[in-house]
């Protein structure tokens, strides 16, 4: 896996589509700034629908809450164009870093997580009424979903916090949490 890490960060290091906007003097913040945007939405769109769903503001229905989603979506899709644009820029900060490996270990998570939702859980959500409790299922769904998009804010947060260190590539382990050096 370390050899993999090693190649992923040579092959996004030969891409420079991006990298003469990401180090001019706006670049990194401007991204840094949609990216947050782009967070607000999606977690300000899923902790709403998930609170719901868990029994707060009942009055409110199910259904009419659902309608945010698509803001939601665009909030991701940003974070996911920014997020790549921060890789792509700077892998070795972020491939060998444990908080990114963990960061996407729980947005794949939260992906499964959604996913039971849709195959298992939605359809029956539109019989539910304004006051009505939403069932069983989709509060274990709506809890997940609440503590994974957390453990991803978490994560991205402690980005900035550990930088890997240098190491030789035998010392790097399965999956590298430093910058392994390959002797030529």
């Amino acid at each position: 896996m370390a050899a993999f890490q090693v190649w992923l960060v040579k092959t996004l290091l030969s891409v420079k589509i991006v990298s003469t906007f990401m180090h001019s003097r706006w670049g990194w913040p401007a991204c840094e700034s949609v990216h947050f945007l782009g967070l607000s939405l999606l977690v300000g769109t899923i902790a709403t629908f998930d609170l719901r769903l868990l029994g707060m503001a009942r009055r409110v229905s199910i259904v009419a809450l659902h309608r945010l989603v698509p803001w939601g979506v665009f909030g991701y899709i940003l974070n996911i164009t920014t997020g790549l644009m921060f890789l792509v820029t700077e892998p070795d900060q972020y491939i060998y870093n444990p908080a990114f490996q963990f960061k996407l270990a729980f947005m794949a998570l939260a992906g499964v997580n959604i996913l039971v939702f849709y195959l298992v859980v939605y359809h029956g959500m539109w019989k539910t009424e304004p006051g009505a409790d939403a069932p069983r299922a989709a509060k274990a769904v709506a809890t997940a979903s609440l503590c994974l998009w957390v453990a991803v804010i978490v994560c991205g947060r402690l980005l900035t916090f550990y930088r890997p260190g240098d190491c030789d590539i035998k010392d790097a382990g399965f999956i590298a949490t430093c910058i392994p050096h390959v002797r030529r």
